[in-house]
């Protein structure tokens, strides 16, 4: 262990470089597929199954080349899958860890595993992305979250981008550790939930004389999810809501139950997105 501890950062420095000496290499070209396994493990846990990381993988994808297509005006997914590189990452709106990073988060003993897992993932799902057909095309947006509030949501709430993403059941979301979280708030007034959707999100919340979407209200005091109840408790407002994430598309805790039920990615995604298909754009 010492011995390994004395060699991180040589062996980062390697990394990082290229080189056994240190020093900085000519940058080299990532391809579409390099770069979803760069973007997987900052998405979804290392540690879920294979085929749920395939799933995430093709979810990435198309976001990822929908993004792309936007960004630099590339006209087809083939095109875009071209142009897409590292350093745009981040303006194109995600979020991946470097590999110093992964070693330091995962350990040097694991590192190598973990990369080889969402390598896996990514060229196992090479050029595969959810598509809703016809001139539809790609996605605006395939949305996915961490876990539900026992069921996802129906997309129509939330208008017509999402309009496309019908409900289903994930039962075993009740089971998740970060299913349930109980907080309080310092807040002078209990906000009202003056609307709800189907699977319990809400959707219209009052507090004092503003008005605001059950996002806005989740992401203004960094609550858990916009699935929550409220009451007066002694030291302000206590807040208990239940799930993770904003409730949309592929629960990724359910995902990889389904992959440990034996479930391929593809039926994983078909479960999520009923009315997109799985289709490879090249």
């Amino acid at each position: 262990m010492l011995l390994i501890l004395i060699l991180l950062p040589y062996v980062a420095a390697v990394l990082r470089t290229g080189s056994m000496s240190g020093t900085e290499s000519p940058p080299q070209e990532q391809d579409l597929e390099a770069l979803v396994a760069e973007i997987l493990p900052a998405q979804m846990p290392v540690q879920y199954e294979e085929e749920a990381l395939k799933a995430q993988a093709v979810v990435i994808r198309t976001n990822l080349l929908r993004q792309a297509m936007d960004y630099y005006g590339s006209g087809t997914p083939g095109k875009a899958a071209q142009a897409v590189r590292e350093e745009d990452l981040e303006q194109l709106g995600f979020s991946f860890y470097s590999r110093e990073e992964q070693i330091r988060i995962w350990g040097l003993e694991k590192w190598e595993q973990y990369e080889e897992k969402c390598g896996q993932a990514a060229e196992g799902t090479a050029g595969q992305v959810l598509s809703l057909g016809g001139d539809a095309g790609l996605p605006e947006d395939v949305p996915y979250h961490a876990v539900s509030a026992g069921r996802t949501r129906d997309g129509e709430a939330l208008g017509e981008l999402y309009s496309w993403l019908t409900p289903v059941e994930c039962p075993d979301d009740l089971h998740a550790s970060e299913y349930l979280k109980i907080q309080t708030l310092e807040l002078e007034t209990v906000p009202e939930i003056h609307s709800r959707d189907e699977a319990g999100y809400a959707l219209e919340v009052r507090l004092g004389g503003e008005t605001l979407s059950g996002e806005e209200f989740r992401s203004l005091y960094g609550l858990n999810s916009s699935n929550f109840s409220a009451q007066r408790w002694e030291e302000g407002v206590r807040i208990t809501t239940k799930g993770l994430g904003h409730g949309l598309g592929m629960s990724l805790y359910q995902a990889n139950l389904l992959a440990l039920d034996g479930k391929q990615y593809q039926e994983i995604l078909q479960y999520f997105y009923k009315n997109a298909a799985c289709i490879s754009f090249s």
